[in-house]
């Protein structure tokens, strides 16, 4: 998420991209064939949490705490991400691909801050990788690594808030029509 605010018009321009990842990306399948190799999923596309290990919707204040016998991790790079995976039955027009979702609002200067951001909101529920489980998670580094994971979803909604008044900014449609 990217935004900028003009402070003499008084907009605010907010762009949200998904990440776009290769089906493949997230397979927990064997490759055994050129079928096996595509995967079920033709696209993958959705957004990585930035703190997944806390509800707050703002960083700690700095702690130094020292437990014996405890080294200090610091992994580099996201841990956890909400996907949608498309296959070729799904409508193309839930797809975003490499086109954000942008937003321009009047906002007032007071309720700009900066240390504060804004907040994506997504709503849908949580639905099934290709091998049928709804997390998947990989340890490229081996098992001495913290997992990588994504748990897929069927977005619904996505909505910028604005924290400083928890006021919804611009909200976009994302459902598709249930096949019948």
């Amino acid at each position: 998420m990217g935004w900028r605010y003009d402070a003499e018009q008084k907009t605010l321009r907010v762009s949200v991209r998904p990440v776009v990842w290769q089906p493949g990306d997230w397979s927990t399948r064997p490759a055994t064939t050129e079928a096996d190799e595509r995967d079920d999923a033709e696209a993958v596309e959705g957004y990585w949490v930035p703190r997944p290990w806390t509800s707050s919707e703002t960083c700690p204040p700095r702690r130094q705490a020292t437990i014996t016998g405890a080294e200090a991790v610091t992994l580099p790079g996201q841990t956890l991400a909400l996907a949608q995976f498309f296959d070729a039955s799904d409508s193309r027009q839930a797809r975003r691909g490499d086109k954000p979702f942008e937003s321009v609002t009047r906002v007032a200067p007071e309720d700009v801050q900066a240390e504060r951001g804004f907040h994506l909101r997504i709503s849908g529920r949580v639905a099934e990788t290709p091998d049928g489980s709804p997390i998947a998670c990989r340890q490229p580094a081996g098992s001495e690594q913290r997992p990588i994971c994504v748990i897929a979803v069927k977005i619904d909604e996505v909505a910028i808030i604005n924290p400083v008044r928890e006021e919804t900014l611009a909200t976009w449609t994302t459902a598709q029509p249930e096949a019948r």
